[in-house]
């Protein structure tokens, strides 16, 4: 029992010889050694915020269909607060910084700013200000293009239902315009009402399209057309 009592004591007294710390041996990967990027910004809406994507600070290469990073954003509690994003160790190979939506494989829905990244490896201030997510633009890139424009203006099918959704042609065609099928009378689209706003019946609720979504993408897409509509239809 002795002999163990003066073998710990040996090893503690070697130890303490040695300069024993707390015996970290591979460096802290918390801790920032790269480039930084500060994000500031602020959105009105809320109504169109992405409910299957996320809304994102991201980072693109060259190749823009998809991110080398992002940084999720967290939905505001109200309309025009400012949200900061702070991103780390931002890559050498980064070409621009967008606030965008994207998917769960990182690839670009559609990006509602982009600012160039330089060469100078000095930290990065980004000042985006107020970003209206109820966007007609958005609405033209996420929903039509992928999802209408093949009847509704692509050139082997004609217009559906007489509804030109090209993108020289969709406001026109959408805004303050009677929908001939509606049996109430209503426009495709009434700025400020959604109630007399017959594009919303169409995806939402008309057979012939209520197979176009999934029940998130669905969501995501009446909420994004709902939020441009409350927000007065403009053409942004």
């Amino acid at each position: 029992m002795r002999r163990f009592r003066i073998y710990v004591g040996v090893v503690a007294l070697a130890c303490l010889g040695m300069g024993c710390d707390e015996g970290k041996i591979y460096p802290d990967e918390t801790i920032d050694t790269g480039r930084t990027a500060q994000v500031t910004v602020s959105f009105k809406g809320l109504e169109a915020w992405p409910k299957r994507n996320t809304l994102s600070v991201c980072e693109f290469g060259e190749d823009r269909s998809k991110a080398l990073l992002s940084r999720r954003l967290s939905k505001p509690s109200a309309e025009g607060k400012t949200l900061t994003v702070k991103l780390t160790n931002v890559k050498a190979d980064t070409r621009t910084i967008e606030v965008a939506v994207i998917n769960r494989g990182l690839e670009l829905v559609y990006s509602y700013y982009s600012i160039p990244v330089d060469d100078s490896g000095a930290p990065i201030e980004v000042a985006v200000g107020e970003i209206d997510l109820g966007s007609f633009d958005r609405i033209k890139e996420q929903v039509f293009k992928p999802n209408c424009i093949a009847c509704h203006g692509g050139s082997s099918s004609g217009l559906a239902g007489g509804l030109d959704l090209r993108e020289e042609a969709a406001y026109r065609s959408l805004v303050n315009v009677r929908a001939p099928l509606s049996e109430e009378g209503k426009n495709y689209v009434t700025p400020g009402d959604i109630h007399d706003s017959y594009l919303l019946d169409i995806l939402n609720s008309n057979p012939i399209h209520s197979d176009m979504f999934n029940s998130s993408g669905k969501q995501e897409v009446l909420g994004l057309i709902r939020g441009w509509i409350l927000g007065g239809a403009l053409d942004n």
